[in-house]
Parts: C-alpha cells; sequence; structure tokens
C-alpha cells in the first residue's frame, strides 16, 4: 500500500491538535514506512507552529 507522505504529516498535526495519542502513534507508525527527510522537517515545523 503506496501512502502519501504528506497527507500522514497532515493527518498527525490533527491529531496532536486533537489529542488523539492512539491515532498519533498509528500514523507515526505509517510514516516511518513512507518519510524522507524533508517529510520529516515539515513535520517538525507543522508541530513547532502548533499553538496548542
Amino acid at each position: 500500500m503506496h501512502e502519501d507522505p504528506v497527507q500522514l504529516v497532515e493527518a498527525i498535526a490533527t491529531a496532536v491538535r486533537e489529542g488523539d495519542d492512539r491515532r498519533i502513534g498509528l500514523l507515526l507508525g505509517r510514516l516511518k514506512y513512507v518519510a524522507d527527510v524533508s517529510h520529516l522537517i515539515q513535520l517538525r515545523r507543522t508541530l513547532y507552529s502548533y499553538d496548542g
């Protein structure tokens, strides 16, 4: 199954905003197989810009 890492990054950010720890874990588990460094940097930027 091919997954879009950009969509996974967005889904992780949404799960973080919602406080859904279980979903965060599942999505990170999937991201680790499809992400490259640029996706990880984007995830970091997205999470650091969150004002939660």
